[in-house]
């Protein structure tokens, strides 16, 4: 789906409005409930301005999955009064796919919002991503730093990475997604359970939803948002670690969508399908 088709018309546009001043949005007779997915470690800087940020609208469902913090984070979080705030507690860090799984696990919503908690997403943009499924153009949304105009600046290898994972997405299932890092996105939530076998329980998540999205047929689409630069702290993604992941995806998902499993026996293949994700996630 081109960007075009996406485009909002003005009545739309009134949509977000109205949730932006924090009135009852009603598509079709139906009250759409949307989970915000937050995953959390160590953000007691940002955390409180992030939901601070989010409409406090009946209509949106806060999920925190903090991840093992060390610092103050879940205790600004409970200082924040007069919000329906639901945190989630992993006993230990299990990475940033981890947490992102369990909150789909405890979602309720009809649409599930995924975001990050250093403040470089912006939650007034939320409705920009969740209209498109409510008005049935499209299953699966990512907010893209490339689309429309932005002053945030993405470091090369960034970039690089990027599109290269986007050339093999195009090649493997004729889908372009050129912001496929891009942990600000939404989906139906009907299709929660394909991602459930997901293997990669760190940054690799992001790029392994979008190949299973398009696995499954969803229709998966980029809109443009506006980036935030960092205030507090520093990136915890570690390139290497990323690489050697996002490698093991684009190499599964090609011997699926190719067949290429009838060039490997199948006892390698279960043991690489098995154990490789195993190393993964102990290494990165």
């Amino acid at each position: 789906m081109t960007l075009e088709e996406l485009t909002l018309k003005k009545s739309e546009m009134d949509e977000i409005e109205d949730f932006q001043s924090n009135k009852r949005l009603v598509q079709k007779s139906k009250e759409i409930l949307t989970s915000i997915v937050i995953p959390l470690y160590n953000e007691e800087n940002s955390i409180k301005d992030v939901i601070d940020r989010i409409p406090n609208h009946h209509l949106y469902e806060i999920i925190i999955v903090d991840d093992g913090s060390t610092d103050n984070s879940v205790k600004r979080i409970k200082e924040i009064e007069n919000r329906d705030i639901r945190i989630i507690q992993h006993g230990k860090n299990r990475g940033y796919g981890a947490s992102i799984l369990t909150g789909f696990e405890n979602a309720v919503g009809d649409i599930i919002v995924t975001m990050d908690s250093d403040g470089q997403h912006n939650p007034e943009e939320i409705p920009k991503l969740i209209i498109p499924i409510i008005n049935n153009q499209a299953d699966f949304i990512v907010g893209s730093r490339y689309l429309g105009s932005s002053n945030y600046k993405v470091p090369l290898h960034t970039r690089v990475g990027e599109n290269i994972i986007s050339i093999c997405l195009w090649f493997i299932y004729r889908q372009k997604i050129r912001n496929n890092q891009s942990g600000f996105r939404a989906f139906n939530s009907k299709y929660v359970k394909i991602f459930n076998n997901i293997k990669d329980t760190k940054f690799g998540l992001c790029t392994q939803m979008i190949y299973k999205a398009a696995e499954h047929g969803l229709r998966v689409s980029e809109i443009p948002i506006k980036m935030n630069v960092r205030q507090y702290g520093s990136s915890r993604v570690d390139l290497f670690k990323i690489v050697i992941s996002i490698s093991y995806c684009i190499l599964i998902y090609s011997v699926k969508r190719f067949k290429l499993n009838r060039f490997i026996p199948n006892r390698v293949l279960a043991i690489l399908k098995r154990k490789i994700p195993l190393l993964i996630n102990k290494f990165t």
